[in-house]
């Protein structure tokens, strides 16, 4: 899915003319801290809710121009780019421009929670299984044949690095609930498991696997 797929064409936008009262009650009925200013329908920035409470009501949103921050993406872009804008930027709404910076709608943060939530199977049946495994040890073909010897199918599988460690915590989304046995056989493999979400995994063996997780990055 692109940003433009996900963008809500309707947003509404501000104008150097509009007054920054305007802009506030704009965003109290859109449950939002930011919003896109337009000139010619060409995006000029995001005016946020902490610049416009400190102007008065009567003052024009071009009063306080140098304050817009530049985060947009570009329509062509994988939506997961709106996601990064909107960590870097620190917004709830991300505005969708194309190469000459025309401005063809908004991704609220709603919507994009979503689009991630369906990304990643959240919702889905199955469950997840969060391992913590050196980079120089990461071997997907063994891990998938480990699932798939147990008659699973891996749905998911996304990494992230631990910090200051040399260790990356991976999560795979499997379509299976009982998954005893794909924990056992990762055990004999020497799979450091973090957690997981089976049906069949108690509160005691999460604590367990979080502390012999602890363990290992003393090591």
């Amino acid at each position: 899915m692109t940003s433009l797929q996900l963008a809500d064409k309707d947003f509404p936008v501000m104008h150097f003319e509009d007054a920054t009262d305007h802009a506030l009650q704009i965003m109290q009925i859109r449950t939002c801290n930011f919003l896109p200013v337009v000139e010619n329908g060409i995006f000029k920035g995001m005016i946020g809710k902490s610049v416009l409470l400190q102007q008065a009501k009567e003052e024009k949103i071009s009063s306080v121009a140098e304050e817009l921050i530049p985060a947009a993406v570009n329509g062509s872009t994988h939506f997961l780019e709106s996601a990064s804008v909107a960590n870097l930027y620190r917004t709830d709404v991300i505005p969708v421009i194309n190469e000459s910076s025309e401005y063809l709608g908004c991704v609220t943060h709603i919507d994009l929670v979503d689009a991630l939530s369906r990304f990643c199977g959240a919702g889905e049946y199955g469950t997840l299984i969060v391992l913590a495994i050196e980079k120089s040890k990461l071997n997907f073909s063994e891990l998938n044949s480990i699932i798939e010897s147990d008659g699973a199918t891996m749905l998911h599988f996304n990494m992230s690095p631990i910090a200051a460690s040399p260790v990356m915590e991976v999560t795979i989304g499997l379509d299976k609930k009982e998954i005893s046995t794909i924990l056992a056989s990762l055990a004999r493999y020497n799979y450091k498991v973090l957690f997981s979400t089976g049906e069949d995994v108690l509160e005691s063996e999460l604590s367990d696997n979080y502390l012999n997780l602890m363990n290992y990055l003393d090591i």
